[in-house]
């Protein structure tokens, strides 16, 4: 019943709509809805206070949905988005992803707009169209925190940094990551990073290159335990971390260690909570080239619950054949129509409630 309102709602945006276009649209929204684990219907099934979208999605549950909340309160967005064959393959791209982050960055990276951050924002976030069904309680995450130095100075930070280890597979070790940090204030740095995400298969193997500015502030956070802490948006959706920075040049007695930070990190989006961890030098080859420097990082590993086996060698090589700038494409932004292209890539939404996960979807083939 839910589902044939939408219908009737959508058609109502545009009188002189064809009728394919508009059925296909409102097939979209309800397909869209399903493939982030969604029923048209407003039943949740029970969920852990501390599940977001990617762990209850993980475990097959169910979320819970006000379809009409798409027209009623999001209008605007869903219009401006859903007019647009690119940023409507982002929201079928991220449908595919089943909350899964890794999979997510990769859509963002391919079809990323700001018509799709304003879609996600309002929807997800601002009017809360799609919930799990319960706020998440990340107080017990935040409160079992690596031990961050108590002799940081903020004033380390400044320049460029390459990152060289990670410890997140889903986070940490994307390729050519740089990190430049300015002051502006005195408590607040502000980090402007370039990274790159690889376009898996697809048809031109390659990275997309991204970049984005997140502002850090000199706080203990909420429980007092973190160096930093981070407040912003990134693909229009909140997050919120906390960074303990558990080793740096000025704070180790250890001799003839180079310029690093070895920090520690945990954070929550409405995806669910995520944690880890990375080695910041000032060139690319500092880390490998020092066996202090690799010594001293895997103890302080191990005193923090990590296992130093589990990091990863960040490529830093930085090619230039086959990279090309993250985001839809002007080309892409500028079209207004749908083409038959659209209808066959969108014809799997025709039919809510059929779709399985597919493990080999790569969003660069879209």
């Amino acid at each position: 019943m839910r589902a044939l309102l939408v219908l009737g709602a959508v058609v109502a945006w545009r009188p002189a709509m064809q009728p394919w276009k508009a059925q296909l649209r409102s097939a979209v929204l309800c397909g869209t809805l399903v493939a982030l684990g969604v029923p048209p219907a407003p039943a949740a099934e029970p969920a852990s206070t501390t599940q977001g979208f990617s762990e209850l999605a993980a475990e097959g549950g169910v979320m819970k949905a006000e379809p009409s909340c798409f027209i009623n309160e999001c209008g605007a967005q869903t219009r401006a988005c859903f007019g647009n064959p690119s940023c409507l393959k982002g929201v079928t791209c991220l449908g595919q992803c089943r909350g899964e982050q890794l999979c997510a960055t990769r859509c963002f990276a391919r079809f990323g707009s700001d018509r799709l951050n304003n879609w996600l924002s309002c929807t997800l976030e601002d009017k809360k169209c799609v919930t799990t069904g319960v706020a998440q309680d990340t107080s017990t995450f935040y409160a079992n925190a690596p031990q961050r130095v108590v002799n940081f100075d903020a004033n380390e930070l400044r320049g460029a940094w390459w990152k060289v280890r990670g410890y997140s597979a889903k986070y940490d070790c994307f390729a050519c990551q740089i990190n430049t940090f300015s002051k502006p204030s005195n408590n607040r740095v502000t980090n402007d990073i370039e990274f790159r995400v690889p376009k898996l298969g697809g048809n031109a193997p390659g990275y997309w290159q991204n970049s984005l500015v997140e502002t850090l502030v000199d706080d203990r956070g909420p429980q007092g335990k973190a160096t930093l802490t981070v407040d912003g948006k990134m693909y229009g959706l909140s997050f919120h971390e906390q960074w303990y920075v558990l080793s740096s040049s000025k704070t180790t007695d250890v001799p003839d260690i180079p310029d690093h930070l070895f920090v520690a990190y945990k954070g929550d989006t409405q995806q669910g909570p995520y944690d880890g961890a990375f080695v910041f030098t000032r060139t690319k080859t500092a880390y490998d080239d020092s066996p202090g420097l690799r010594n001293l990082v895997t103890d302080v590993a191990r005193k923090n619950g990590l296992d130093p086996t589990k990091f990863c060698r960040i490529d830093n090589s930085c090619p230039t054949v086959g990279t090309e700038r993250a985001g839809a494409s002007d080309a892409d932004l500028a079209r207004e129509k749908l083409t038959w292209r659209d209808v066959f890539e969108l014809t799997e939404w025709l039919r809510p409630g059929t779709l399985k996960k597919n493990d080999a979807f790569d969003p660069a083939n879209m």
